[in-house]
């Protein structure tokens, strides 16, 4: 027990470190861990993985707000959608089955690869959308579909969030990564809470992994504000394709055959 609780925390560090590196949920590694090398089934890795990430996105939003890259006022526009859309996605979780859910990750894997090695890296002191209703509205819909995207998948949603922030509102890279902290915290817990009245949450395993996190969610940040991001960009793609192979494969293999 000691061992495994040692290594929980381990794991939990590395899987903290990514998210204070990007801006993005820790599950990104964590969930695969958990599936692959832990064995768990994708539901219960899924809403542990919010518990670790609720604790590393905390820890790291602090490293970024001593930093000023931290935009207050659309953050609460998007925890507003985000808590709205991690109670649908948490309703929806629960309809589909694992082996649904790991060829679905997979897919989403990919596509974030594809996005991180497609879109020019921008430029540090752009200038961000001014808040009108129409920007607020947007806000509060990125924030609904990066809380669904969390219940799914245990990412944290930040993934879908920190691209949406550059491209669609003007944000730098780093501002993108703490806004998108500011907000993980909060919908990642209210995920792992609903999930937890279904069975699925290990809180046990859950904190331990988030005390690494938080750790490694304060190194990570810290590491974002020193190394380019073109390269990060191209290492994180890489991560995400061996991991989306991997799930893939497993899912894959776990799929159920259809009946006439």
């Amino acid at each position: 027990m000691p061992a495994a609780g040692a290594r929980d925390v381990g794991v939990g560090a590395g899987a903290g470190v990514v998210s204070g590196l990007f801006g993005v949920g820790g599950g990104l590694v964590l969930v695969p861990y958990l599936v692959l090398v832990r064995g768990w089934e994708q539901k219960r890795a899924q809403a542990t993985s919010l518990v670790m990430v609720a604790m590393a996105a905390t820890a790291g939003l602090v490293t970024y707000a001593l930093a000023g890259s931290v935009a207050w006022v659309p953050a609460v526009a998007v925890l507003a959608g985000g808590l709205i859309g991690a109670l649908l996605g948490s309703a929806l979780v629960a309809r589909l089955t694992s082996w649904v859910l790991q060829l679905a990750f997979a897919a989403l894997l990919l596509a974030a690869a594809l996005r991180l090695v497609t879109a020019p890296v921008p430029a540090s002191g752009d200038t961000i959308a001014i808040l009108t209703p129409a920007t607020v509205a947007g806000y509060i819909a990125s924030g609904v579909a990066m809380g669904v995207l969390s219940a799914l998948f245990g990412i944290g949603g930040g993934i879908l969030l920190v691209p949406l922030l550059v491209t669609l509102f003007g944000y730098d890279q780093r501002l993108a990564a703490g806004t998108s902290l500011a907000v993980m915290g909060l919908i990642a817990l209210v995920g792992a809470m609903r999930q937890s009245r279904q069975g699925a949450t290990d809180w046990r395993a859950g904190v331990l992994l988030g005390l690494g996190g938080m750790v490694g969610g304060v190194v990570g940040a810290l590491l974002a504000q020193q190394l380019a991001l073109v390269v990060l960009a191209w290492l994180f793609a890489a991560l995400l394709v061996l991991t989306a192979a991997r799930l893939a494969l497993t899912g894959w293999r776990a799929r159920r055959p259809l009946t006439s």
